[in-house]
């Protein structure tokens, strides 16, 4: 019996920034509705696990969580976070 494994398509990098957006965009609802307007100190773990349920396990939670941490605040969080993962996860 031959068993035909489809092959998930190729991560990208408008992928990583459109789910960091969309993590952006959830996080920001959970901080206001959960946490009553409170910083989440735990914001790096929320965006990996987000992130992940958005493009699939290509990392450790941990990892991701890591590199977000690392991620300078700048006019552009985003796209400099989106560098950091692409960099990290070998991506072009």
């Amino acid at each position: 019996m031959s068993m035909h494994v489809q092959s998930r398509p190729r991560l990208t990098r408008d992928d990583l920034r459109s789910a960091l957006k969309a993590a952006g965009n959830a996080h920001h609802e959970y901080e206001i509705n959960a946490l009553g307007g409170v910083r989440d100190p735990h914001w790096a773990g929320w965006y990996a696990a987000y992130l992940l349920g958005c493009v699939g396990d290509v990392a450790l939670p941990s990892d991701v969580a890591d590199w977000l941490s690392q991620v300078d605040d700048s006019s552009d969080w985003f796209e400099a976070a989106t560098r950091v993962l692409c960099r990290n996860l070998d991506l072009r």
